[in-house]
């Protein structure tokens, strides 16, 4: 089996709404992301959930045309995406990037940490993340062509 893919949360909704890939040919992400997605590798973590949420609370969000975050859960577990739990042991490492100079945001703190230790690629078009992850080579990142 190919290797898993860890969706950050901005991939998640596009790929929810159907705007992963850009207009005319389908773009590197939109490849990587379909071809886990047939080999059902789509890895999303537990604290995606979290954030989606907290972002459905804020005034100007725009989320409403998703379904709601617990529907969410099953809507993508029927389609072969798993979640991944936040562990203790995943917790540490995850505040642990801090020690190898990760941003703050502890939820792209438990995201990157779910991709190093599940071994995945990372897809994800935040600039700290990227920049930290090719500075310290891990995780692998999905291209952005």
């Amino acid at each position: 089996m190919k290797r898993s893919v860890v969706l950050d949360t901005h991939i998640l909704i596009a790929y929810l709404r159907g705007t992963l890939g850009g207009v005319g040919k389908p773009s590197s992400l939109l490849r990587v992301v379909t071809s886990a997605e047939a080999d059902r590798g789509l890895l999303v973590s537990a604290a995606t959930f979290w954030e989606i949420e907290l972002i459905r609370r804020h005034p100007r969000n725009d989320l409403r045309a998703l379904p709601a975050t617990d529907d969410l859960v099953w809507l993508l577990r029927s389609k072969g995406v798993a979640t991944a739990p936040i562990t203790p042991e995943l917790a540490v490492r995850a505040v642990r990037l801090l020690d190898e100079g990760f941003h703050k945001d502890p939820m792209d703190q438990f995201i990157t940490a779910t991709a190093i230790k599940e071994g995945s690629i990372l897809a994800t078009r935040d600039r700290a993340i990227r920049r930290w992850a090719e500075e310290n080579g891990k995780p692998e990142l999905a291209p952005m062509d």
